[in-house]
């Protein structure tokens, strides 16, 4: 059951990235992004294996991620995050 309650929410530039790459492994699954206060959350579910992802990514004993889903991902990231500086994403990851 993903309640709000089961999602991790990242905002890292180095977290949310990764956590996005390992949802294309199917590792994880990845619920969305939102914007508030100019800042871009990024919500991957369930939570427990999303910080033990984390972990494993901290003590290099991460899964085995394909590079391309990692370079895609992180590509992804950056053009999100310059679509919410430029005021493109609102809450619920709608573009005005």
């Amino acid at each position: 059951m993903n309640t709000l309650n089961d999602v991790h929410i990242e905002n890292d530039k180095r977290n949310a990235p990764y956590l996005l790459a390992a949802s294309f492994a199917g590792f994880i699954q990845f619920k969305g992004s939102y914007c508030e206060n100019s800042v871009l959350y990024w919500q991957f579910s369930p939570k427990n294996k999303a910080l033990e992802l984390l972990e494993q990514l901290n003590t290099k004993t991460d899964p085995p991620i394909p590079a391309q889903d990692l370079f895609t991902a992180i590509e992804t990231f950056w053009k999100q995050v310059a679509k919410t500086r430029n005021g493109g994403i609102r809450y619920g990851g709608r573009e005005k």
